[in-house]
């Protein structure tokens, strides 16, 4: 009786698993896992079974296209974060309704960024150059979570930059001044910010601008999680002039006219390229309200595409670079540095962490 009661189970464990094979096998995969905003994995290749890497590339696929895969993330979610009480689920933790990560700073990594700055700051000597590193808000959190320390990251970059001006931002940021779902900062908090670089590069802060809400916003740490956290909202800032913007084209191979706010984008995958269109390598703002104002190049990363904007009231011109996605080497060709310009690099932290820059 007993042999034949294990022979039972045994059965329908095979009938299950067999069932949930060619469930999988037939449901298609999404063409994209909104949650975690990329694409589900594809499913391994023959020539996978040459370099071992078949099973994991397979195991990774079934756990992409799993009908229940949500769910599943949430339950884990819950009982990580709740039930067993741990502190973060897969680096990411929640403080006070504030979702972020733990990242641990890369110095090496933070010393090649230095120097590529340093090598960049040497082709303009006409001009003012500034640097700035936007911290991590886990700083500003109630506990005290590893990862960033801005400290650290100073005493190794510093000494390599004392040929540029340093901007310290951290006095000019709060908790409250980044998204709770999201890591960027929020452009209808950056006041402070502003007054800070203001100070630091001899302009006076004098615009009030009026606020637009453009509805919710889910960041990227919200679908990581995998938790129902209430979503933030998207908040644009008006008031800076008629202020033009324009972006370069690889396919024109020049620069085309568009909108500064990218609205439809709030709606989007990544709802944070309202500004700015998101990923770009070039953008140059301008300011028919002050045609005699001075320049300021920026080299930043995506926090600069909500900052950017706010800064046209004291410049009649900000041309952006992201060196993530155009060659250093090639910026002569389509920008034309003029004297007596600013320089400012303006990046997160998460900038010196990876080197993605191309030089």
């Amino acid at each position: 009786m007993k042999n034949k009661a294990n022979l039972l189970i045994t059965l329908l464990l095979c009938l299950a698993l067999g069932a949930g094979l060619l469930g999988l096998a037939l449901v298609p995969a999404p063409e994209v896992l909104q949650s975690e905003r990329r694409k589900p994995a594809p499913p391994p290749s023959f020539s996978s079974l040459r370099d071992g890497t078949w099973m994991t590339k397979f195991e990774s696929c079934l756990a992409d296209k799993f009908p229940l895969r949500e769910q599943l993330r949430t339950l884990r979610a819950f009982t990580t974060l709740y039930l067993f009480r741990q502190t973060d689920k897969d680096g990411l933790y929640l403080d006070n309704g504030h979702a972020g990560k733990f990242e641990a700073l890369n110095e090496a990594e933070a010393l090649r960024v230095a120097k590529i700055m340093v090598k960049l700051a040497a082709d303009y000597p006409q001009q003012q150059v500034y640097y700035a590193v936007i911290p991590d808000k886990s700083i500003y959190a109630k506990r005290s979570f590893p990862g960033f320390d801005p400290a650290r990251l100073r005493e190794i970059i510093a000494p390599l930059l004392t040929g540029l001006t340093e901007i310290d931002l951290a006095p000019a940021l709060t908790l409250d001044s980044y998204y709770k779902t999201d890591l960027h900062w929020d452009q209808a908090k950056l006041r402070p910010v502003i007054e800070a670089l203001g100070e630091g590069m001899g302009f006076t802060p004098r615009c009030d601008f009026s606020q637009r809400k453009l509805g919710p916003f889910h960041g990227v740490y919200a679908g990581q999680m995998a938790l129902p956290m209430r979503p933030d909202e998207m908040t644009v800032l008006d008031g800076m002039g008629k202020i033009s913007a324009q972006y370069f084209d690889t396919k024109a191979g020049g620069f085309v006219p568009g909108p500064v706010y990218h609205e439809e984008k709030v709606t989007g995958r990544d709802p944070y390229d309202v500004f700015l269109n998101g990923a770009q390598a070039l953008v140059i703002l301008e300011n028919p309200d002050n045609p005699h104002g001075r320049e300021l190049y920026l080299f930043r990363d995506s926090f600069g595409s909500s900052l950017a904007p706010l800064l046209l009231p004291y410049y009649s011109r900000v041309t952006l670079i992201d060196l993530r996605y155009i060659n250093a080497r090639v910026l002569q060709e389509y920008i034309a540095f003029a004297p007596g310009a600013d320089v400012l690099f303006l990046c997160g932290w998460q900038a010196f962490n990876a080197n993605t820059w191309m030089t």
